[in-house]
């Protein structure tokens, strides 16, 4: 595959992003306290609205989060705190906090693992984001009719190798070089999610070069694609 784009994030749009940080969890909380109801009453039309702006104010917390940490990951400011950690654990965390949303988009979420799996040497706040991710856009880029998703976790040599395998949509031949570029976004999932920063991918890859893995991808026979990263058993073990 070829390399990232090398075009980084400029200086004005970090400092912005950073400005943004403030007055965006300030009208946060304002609505927060408005749906609350503690300030006065509010109608089910005030609500739907409420809730409309709280839906995009989530959207503009992550996209300057991602644009952060993207200034971080290229200013060699993004702090990487590893230490023993079970990947399973981590793994069946997000999948159980993903349950409700997997039941809405009517998808299945399952986990298959090799026994007595190692400790991984990672810091686990961070893979937790690559996982979050993976399984995110597994759900969020689902075919229609019911979606399917398969997490694995397998020791191979002095790695632990996750799988996140969907029969989402698929990726086209001319798009297999920029799935891991800054901004890049298929067509098919700007239609299905208008919303996305393009950066998801970009920062997971950067997350688990930095704690020592690798990431890569395969299309499935028919539908979907299959997410793999490896990372590092603890030297402990």
């Amino acid at each position: 595959m070829k390399k990232n784009s090398k075009t980084k994030l400029s200086e004005p749009v970090s400092i912005v992003a950073h400005q943004l940080k403030n007055p965006i969890s300030v009208l946060n909380g304002c609505l927060e306290m408005l749906l609350s109801g503690e300030i006065g009453e509010i109608n089910d039309k005030q609500r739907e609205y409420l809730q409309d702006a709280m839906e995009n104010v989530g959207n503009m917390t992550r996209i300057v989060k991602d644009i952060l940490d993207v200034s971080r990951i290229e200013g060699g400011k993004y702090e990487i705190n590893p230490k023993p950690v079970d990947l399973l654990k981590i793994s069946q965390k997000v999948i159980s906090d993903f349950s409700s949303l997997s039941k809405a988009s009517n998808c299945k979420i399952t986990v298959d693992y090799d026994n007595n799996l190692p400790l991984v040497f990672v810091d686990p706040q961070k893979v937790r984001l690559v996982i979050e991710n993976l399984i995110s856009n597994s759900l969020k880029y689902k075919s229609a009719g019911p979606g399917k998703i398969e997490i694995r976790l397998e020791k191979k040599n002095k790695k632990v190798i996750f799988s996140c395998k969907d029969n989402g949509i698929s990726i086209k031949k001319e798009d297999i070089d920029k799935v891991f570029s800054k901004f890049y976004r298929s067509e098919e999932a700007i239609k299905l999610d208008p919303s996305g920063t393009g950066l998801g991918l970009y920062l997971s890859k950067a997350i688990v070069e930095l704690n020592g893995g690798k990431i890569w991808f395969e299309k499935n026979k028919g539908k979907g694609i299959t997410f793999y990263f490896s990372l590092p058993i603890s030297p402990s073990i």
